[in-house]
């Protein structure tokens, strides 16, 4: 069995500024001033895309290390944007992949394939069943 992921925030007097822990770290999340927070850290959609652009480098680059491919630093520019889809807006998600060394157009569609496999890919793309415990 996977070890189950974990994450335990707490909000405290400063508005919207909340301090999150994992196992083993400690990161700050805040909102824009324009929605009365300070600014003064990523906001949660930030970090989902933050996540999604690291997940997607490191698989990138743990294949090309296991093929021998020197692909040089990996630059992931994440985007999420409304696109208007039959009357609705959606939400989508965007990603651009640049590698520093020239590769071959096979070794470069290889590795966007694997890119879209990584984990923080396959979650989003998935429906997630949320609840709450009391």
């Amino acid at each position: 069995m996977k070890d189950t992921l974990y994450a335990n925030g707490t909000l405290g007097a400063e508005n919207y500024l909340m301090e999150v822990k994992t196992t083993k770290h400690t990161v700050m999340v805040d909102e824009p001033e324009s929605i009365g927070g300070s600014d003064q850290y990523p906001n949660p959609a930030q970090y989902v895309l933050s996540a999604l652009a690291s997940c997607t480098a490191i698989t990138i680059k743990m294949y090309a290390d296991n093929k021998g491919w020197d692909v040089g630093n990996i630059n992931v520019d994440v985007k999420m944007k409304d696109v208007i889809s039959s009357g609705k807006p959606t939400k989508t998600i965007v990603k651009a992949v640049q590698f520093e060394n020239p590769l071959e157009d096979e070794q470069i569609e290889r590795l966007l394939t694997i890119g879209s496999r990584c984990p923080v890919s396959k979650l989003l793309e998935q429906p997630v069943n949320m609840e709450f415990e009391k």
